[in-house]
């Protein structure tokens, strides 16, 4: 048995809190908020067709190795959400290593929020928002 991508990391100490996928909705509309919320995607290849809109993507398997330039990045935002496919495992764990380095860094300027059940949660409730991308499929 082979072990899993994260066991090369330390696990977090923090447990960041959630956000619904209605409550980012809310920020997200809002033009005053653009610059206070990120939203970052740690998913790699399994994007199921959708991504919510101005999310970037930072995949977990190389999030850590990465991590004392991305907080210098990320920590100018208030709040960064970070989603998974169901935010069960690789968003949370991301979510706290952020969350880790801001506390180990005193940066109370920003935090770490998972977003409740990921972008499966976020398309069964917004899937034909104009806050959902779908990704084009070429056909040749």
């Amino acid at each position: 048995m082979s072990a899993s991508w994260h066991q090369a990391f330390p696990e977090p100490a923090s447990t960041p809190g959630r956000m619904s996928v209605e409550e980012l909705h809310a920020q997200l509309t809002k033009a005053e908020k653009l610059d206070e919320i990120l939203v970052v995607d740690v998913r790699r290849t399994d994007f199921e067709n959708a991504f919510i809109r101005g999310a970037i993507n930072l995949p977990a398997h190389s999030f850590y190795p990465t991590l004392p330039t991305l907080v210098h990045i990320l920590s100018r935002y208030p709040t960064v959400v970070f989603y998974c496919g169901s935010s069960n495992g690789r968003g949370p764990r991301v979510a706290g290593w952020y969350q880790d380095a801001l506390d180990a860094q005193g940066i109370t300027t920003s935090r770490a929020v998972v977003l409740e059940g990921g972008i499966k949660a976020w398309v069964q409730k917004f899937g034909e928002s104009d806050l959902t991308c779908k990704l084009a499929v070429n056909s040749k």
